[in-house]
């Protein structure tokens, strides 16, 4: 099986077989394509971080998850203000467009 995210499109692609495409079926945001056998041979998702969010912030935890950092380094990034934010008590929340537009 193959993950691939493009962060500039937000286009999640999961291939489950090496197997040519012969026909898809696009409903909702999902694209499910079938090999010439009528297995399932992977899905695309577009507009994926949109799909699997809860909310339109994320958390420290969930930006170093995306973007593939640490947290020091995105709190580094806070103190250059390199990074947008918006602080709750002590946590600090950021939009997932701006989050997004970073990894692009």
């Amino acid at each position: 099986m193959k993950v691939r995210h493009d962060t500039a499109l937000d286009y999640l692609t999961i291939d489950f077989a090496d197997e040519i495409e012969a026909k898809s079926i696009y409903e909702n945001g999902i694209i499910v394509r079938y090999g010439k056998s009528g297995n399932v041979v992977g899905i695309d998702i577009t507009d994926s971080m949109r799909l699997f969010s809860k909310s339109d912030l994320m958390s420290l935890r969930e930006v170093c998850d995306y973007l593939g950092v640490s947290e020091s380094t995105i709190r580094r990034r806070i103190r250059a203000r390199k990074i947008k934010h918006v602080k709750e008590g002590n946590r600090y929340r950021f939009k997932k467009a701006d989050i997004i537009n970073l990894d692009g």
